[in-house]
Formats: structure tokens, C-alpha cells, sequence
């Protein structure tokens, strides 16, 4: 993410429409000269390279054009030099004895070396390892080029604002599962209702890091992974509320079809581990039960809910289980959820909430229908529930 300073100004309002600064194919030749920087520095501190790179551009969006890009490269190559003690331990040892002892500076550095059962050159290099001006440019991949370091310096930049939002909704049409199957695996708090505009589209109503009170920079992060995967659709339109100014004054983000980020339209279908591991522990404990994965999504409404697992019993596979896991949540979302499978008609149905992404002001609510985990769904505690409950299904 970004740095706030940074992000202000690499994009601008216009009344209250947010407009990115992107990098262009312009800006090419430029980015090839950093690039070539980067290379000739491998090996060096990058207080030295950021040195040679200070006087680089002379205009307010130049500069921060190069420091975005600047950030994507950093991100790649700078690495934490090798230190025989960690940084802040050997600060304070040193420090301490310094102050505690009227010795020379040699003296000093000898003793506390020979605590830590270390050289004091080895100590002394290791005084500010962990400072960023300290860490060592490596050897760039070789697949870092103009246009992708720009397409990816782009994306930092959308993915910084998608972070500071307050809401999102995204249209999209065809090929929409890999978009859907990312929201669900980031465990994000989102809505799935058709499109108005197009038979096989659909609209994600998601919301965004700035709505929540817990979690929000985490959440932000599983938001952002969502953008990646907007290329996998025919068509896409993003519009998010986001906070850009000093007071947290909202702007309107739109991000569509060809707008300059590249997200990568070849990446595999996402699994959870979470999910994998349910799968084998419910088999292991339901005999005579079968598990069908992300069974037909649920119409209630113009709202679609996606079930993770079927839980069939064979000996009457017309009284099968559905079973969501639900990541990040608001007892609000979860109401509403609820609502939403009562209007569906859906009574054979278990939520699975993750009690570590709760990002409300309220606890969890009490209902049947709510099952609790952590690291690890129960999958024995799925069977319980789902026997003690009446033969009408409903509890």
C-alpha cells in the first residue's frame, strides 16, 4: 500500500471524482532509465541509489510518478542486509553499556560484541540493519520491464485507494466465477445480486476497509485482491467512495474496462486450505453422508447467495445440507444474510463465521444457524448440529 502523502498526490480530485495519475506509455523511456538504476545499484545500500535518484525529476507529478514506481521496484529487490544480532537488541545492549560506563567507544563495542558472542564489526554492522537507507538493492527479475513496472505502478496506485474505501460495487458480465470465488475466498462483506444490464453479469456490493472498526487494514488487503481479477471478466466497471483528502473528504473512484492496470487474466482458480481441510474432516466423520462442492447458488430477491458445500445423506439425498463460510462479518451482514436464506425459503442452511474477522461493534448473534471457528471449521460439531436439528429442518 502506498503511503497516504504518496497516494495524495498521485491522484487529484475533480469535484469529487478521483482522478489517478497513471503511468503511461510515455512515461516508458523514464522508467527504462530507473530500471537500468536499479541494475547498476544491485549490491549497494539503497541510501545510495535513493541519493543518485533525488534530483531524478523536477515536477510535482513527475516526482511522484518515480516515487510510485520507485515503491514497486523496492518491493522486488531491496533486502534486509544479514545480521549476526538482531537490530534493536544490539542497539539497546550497546546503548545501555555506553551509558552505564565511562570506557572508550572500543571498549564498550569489544564487551557487548563478546556478550552476544559476535566480532564488533559484526556488531556494529548490524546497529541499523533494520533501517530501510541500510537494506541492499538485489538483482531485479528479468521479466521487469517498462510497460509492466507501469502497469504495476498503476496498480499500486488503484489498489491504495480501493484500501481507503468506504464502499465499492463492482458491475461485471462473463466469465464472472473467478471474481465471485475470489470475493468469498477473501472472506469479503459482499452482497452478489444480478446485473440490470446483462443476462450473465452480475453486481458485487462490497464494503470497503473505512465502514468496519476492526480488521480494516487487513480487510483492505483481501479488497484489493479482487482487482487482479476483474481482467477475467468480458467487461467490468468499479466504483468505489474513497477517502483521499486531509479530513477524510470522500471521492468517487471509477475504474473499467481498458483503464491502464493490466490485472492478470490467467490466474488459477483460487482454494482454500480451510476449505480442503473441512472437506476431509467431514468425510472422516459423516458416514454415509457424501459433500458436493459450491453446489447452484440461491435466488432470494435480485440477491444470489453462494453456498461453499452440499451435505448430502445418502439415505435421503432430498434432506441435503447447504453449509457458507463466512470470513470477514458485521452482526449486520449476518442478519441480513439470515434474512435473505428465510425469504429463500432455505432452511437446511449453516453459516460458518470466523470469529477472528469480526469487524462490528457487536458480538456475534446468537441463532442456530451460526456456527463458530477460528483456524479450523469442526466438522463434527456440523454433523451435531445438523442432527439434533428437527426433521423439518428448521431450528
Amino acid at each position: 500500500m502506498l503511503p497516504h502523502a504518496l497516494l495524495r498526490t498521485s491522484a487529484h480530485l475533480e469535484g469529487e471524482r478521483i482522478v489517478p495519475h497513471y503511468l503511461t506509455p510515455k512515461d516508458e523511456p523514464w522508467l527504462a532509465a530507473l530500471i537500468h538504476e536499479y541494475r547498476r545499484f544491485a549490491g549497494k545500500k539503497s541510501s545510495e541509489l535513493q541519493e543518485q535518484l533525488r534530483e531524478a525529476r523536477s515536477s510535482q507529478r513527475a516526482k511522484a510518478k518515480l516515487r510510485v514506481a520507485s515503491v514497486v521496484l523496492d518491493a522486488l529487490c531491496l533486502a534486509r542486509p544479514p545480521a549476526a544480532v538482531p537490530a534493536k537488541e544490539a542497539r539497546a545492549a550497546l546503548f545501555r553499556a555506553a551509558a552505564a560506563s565511562h570506557a572508550s567507544r572500543v571498549a564498550v563495542l569489544n564487551t557487548v560484541a563478546a556478550s552476544f558472542a559476535v566480532t564488533p564489526v559484526e556488531l556494529e554492522s548490524a546497529l541499523f540493519a533494520d533501517l530501510r537507507g541500510e537494506r541492499r538493492v538485489s538483482e531485479l527479475p528479468a521479466h521487469v520491464s517498462p510497460s509492466r513496472l507501469a502497469a504495476n505502478a498503476n496498480f499500486a496506485i488503484v489498489s491504495s485507494l480501493i484500501r481507503r474505501a468506504v464502499q465499492v460495487r463492482v458491475v461485471a458480465r462473463g466469465e464472472v466465477r473467478a471474481l465471485i470465488r475470489q470475493a468469498r475466498i477473501a472472506g469479503l462483506i459482499c452482497g452478489v445480486s444480478r446485473s440490470a444490464y446483462a443476462a450473465d453479469g452480475v453486481a458485487l456490493d462490497l464494503s470497503g476497509p473505512f465502514a468496519l472498526f476492526q480488521h480494516s487494514d487487513r480487510y483492505g488487503r483481501a479488497l484489493a485482491s479482487l482487482i487482479p481479477r476483474l481482467a477475467s471478466c468480458a467487461e467490468f466497471e468499479l466504483n468505489a467512495s474513497c477517502a483521499l483528502g486531509h479530513d477524510g473528504q470522500l471521492g468517487s473512484l471509477a475504474l473499467r474496462s481498458g483503464d491502464p492496470i493490466e490485472p492478470s487474466s490467467d490466474l488459477p482458480l483460487p482454494r482454500r486450505a480451510l476449505d480442503q481441510r473441512f472437506e476431509r474432516d467431514f468425510l472422516r466423520a459423516a458416514v454415509g453422508w457424501d459433500l458436493l462442492r459450491e453446489p447452484l447458488a440461491i435466488a432470494s430477491g435480485d440477491r444470489l447467495i453462494f453456498p461453499d458445500f452440499e451435505l448430502v445423506p445418502r439415505h435421503d439425498p432430498t434432506r441435503s445440507w447447504l453449509l457458507e463460510i463466512i470470513g470477514f462479518w458485521t452482526p449486520e451482514y449476518l442478519h441480513e444474510k439470515l434474512k435473505r436464506l428465510s425469504e429463500a425459503g432455505c432452511e437446511r442452511f449453516l453459516l460458518c463465521v470466523d470469529l477472528d474477522r469480526h469487524c462490528g461493534p457487536v458480538d456475534l448473534p446468537q441463532d442456530p444457524r451460526l456456527l463458530r471457528y477460528t483456524t479450523r471449521i469442526d466438522a463434527r460439531a456440523v454433523l451435531a448440529r445438523i442432527v439434533a436439528a428437527p426433521l423439518s429442518g428448521s431450528f
